[in-house]
């Protein structure tokens, strides 16, 4: 018998939603030791399956994983076994099992792997699901059951952009107001980490006269040799917003702009989202989180259309803009391939035209684009419409179009749509350059599907993730298990990367007081 440091089973699920990463999260790598993953060859059938209906990209990369393998007969020589055996890397091992006839139940199974593997840590193998109903029911049957602590983040996580400061801290960054508190020195005062972009907000008066003051972890850019992308930052501190930030007015560059598109901050978070996230040209990276009525699509809207139309030269003189066109040369949105109802389907088997199949999944951005001044110069489709060639949603641009000066300073770029909606089953082998791409309902992505997006920004790209992890319509995602607060855990703290969650719902009071109200979809 074949002993290791520990034995794991992971059922299918584990595989879409973890893709190959599952393998590395389950690596022993101590002391020499190894663990294994045993893979009985019906859950490699069912990836298979899974992956034909088009529902995963995890299942796809571990089915080419395993293909990759070297696998051979446990036992040298030996043909009945039916346990093949392959190094996945130096702290992990694979074994496939065959199961003859129908797949065998999960106490059969592990009483095979038991013939052949023994666990040094438990004794048995654990299985690893995500399932409720599997772990009551398999724990009931004797089974080691384990919850995959690799997939899972608090979504508590959110709130990590924005945090609140203590009197110590408060009483440094107003001592030290114009150099600001060195990083270390906060964080010592703190007693937690800190992070490059992230705010710290203090509470200062009483009653009537209690307001909140800001400070933010700031640091110097490093690029690197062709100034594409930050590597890391330099002489990190705390320092406060200056006292002109809290008028709200943003400014790209050396342009300041009241409002964007007749859109204005609410509040201080709305601002902060919008200043220090979305207009930003550092942050390649944006997490704007909320809840319903909070505003993340009116601001990403407005802001996202600002960066990629065309502007003048004095225009671009004072945003600094280096650029022929907008400082971006398209807007994307990417949404889950979600259905009311929580339900997977391929867009292409809706009825429609390409804009009526769309056109649910978009309503939240045409009800952006009529608040804001946009909607009173031009109709949301022309945003669609190619300049020269007839699309999907319709003929090409008007002349009228072509020349409208939009806000007075801005126009359509000349050689492309401004704004194009794809669907994360659409993804595979595309890429992302000169783009700004908004990924919306991100709670509603599984980690490894919203990795396999982040993983296609290209250069000059910045991505603007959205979400709420308390409204989910995807049955594979919870809480503590989804692509938004995985990405916010894995890039949160990188040099290019924010976070903001924007905590009031605008809405109506009703509206607001829905947010507590347990329901639930049959």
């Amino acid at each position: 018998m074949k002993e290791y440091h520990s034995v794991f089973i992971p059922l299918p699920h584990i595989y879409r939603e973890g893709g190959f990463d599952v393998f590395s999260h389950l690596e022993r790598g101590r002391n020499g030791e190894k663990n294994l993953v045993v893979i009985p060859m019906s859950f490699v059938k069912e990836l298979g399956e899974t992956d034909a209906d088009g529902y995963s990209a995890g299942a796809k990369d571990v089915l080419m994983h395993l293909k990759g393998l070297n696998a051979v007969p446990k036992e040298e020589g030996t043909k009945d076994v039916g346990v093949f055996l392959a190094p996945s890397s130096d702290d992990l091992d694979i074994a496939l099992l065959e199961t003859e006839g129908s797949s065998l139940t999960l106490p059969q199974l592990e009483a095979k792997v038991s013939e052949h593997f023994r666990s040094l840590k438990e004794g048995r193998p654990t299985i690893i699901s995500s399932d409720d109903v599997d772990h009551i029911r398999l724990k009931g049957t004797g089974l080691i059951v384990q919850e995959p602590q690799f997939l899972q983040v608090s979504a508590d996580i959110v709130n990590e952009g924005i945090i609140s400061g203590n009197a110590e801290l408060y009483e440094q960054v107003h001592q030290h107001h114009h150099e600001g508190v060195p990083l270390e020195t906060a964080i010592e005062i703190m007693g937690r980490d800190l992070f490059v972009n992230q705010f710290i907000k203090f509470r200062s008066g009483e009653g009537k006269d209690a307001r909140y003051e800001y400070a933010r972890v700031v640091g110097d850019p490093k690029w690197n040799g062709n100034r594409t992308r930050i590597v890391d930052t330099l002489n990190e501190k705390v320092r406060l917003l200056s006292t002109h930030e809290y008028e709200k007015k943003m400014h790209i560059g050396d342009q300041y702009l009241p409002k964007i598109f007749d859109i204005t901050p609410r509040d201080m978070e709305q601002y902060l989202a919008l200043q220090h996230g979305l207009l930003n040209p550092d942050v390649s990276l944006f997490f704007l989180c909320g809840s319903q009525g909070s505003g993340k699509t009116l601001l990403s809207y407005v802001a996202a259309v600002n960066q990629v139309l065309w502007f003048n030269k004095e225009i671009k003189d004072l945003r600094r803009w280096r650029c022929e066109g907008g400082l971006y040369d398209q807007m994307f949105l990417l949404k889950p391939n979600e259905v009311l109802g929580g339900s997977r389907r391929e867009i292409g088997f809706l009825p429609g035209s390409q804009y009526e199949k769309i056109k649910p999944h978009i309503e939240p951005y045409i009800d952006a684009h009529k608040r804001s001044s946009l909607g009173k110069q031009f109709p949301f489709e022309e945003l669609m419409r190619h300049p020269k060639f007839e699309n999907d949603f319709g003929p090409p641009r008007s002349l009228a179009m072509k020349e409208l000066k939009i806000d007075g300073g801005a126009h359509f770029p000349a050689d492309h749509e401004v704004f194009e909606v794809k669907f994360s089953g659409f993804m595979r082998g595309r890429s992302f350059e000169n783009a700004l791409v908004l990924i919306d309902e991100a709670q509603n992505f599984t980690p490894y599907e919203l990795k396999t997006i982040i993983e296609r920004l290209g250069e000059n790209s910045k991505g603007i993730i959205m979400g709420d992890p308390a409204q989910f319509d995807n049955p594979h995602c919870t809480r503590e298990r989804n692509g938004l607060t995985h990405a916010i855990k894995h890039y949160f703290g990188k040099p290019y990367a924010s976070l903001v969650t924007l905590s009031r719902n605008y809405r109506s009071q009703a509206s607001e007081d829905a947010l507590s109200w347990r329901v639930y979809s049959g």
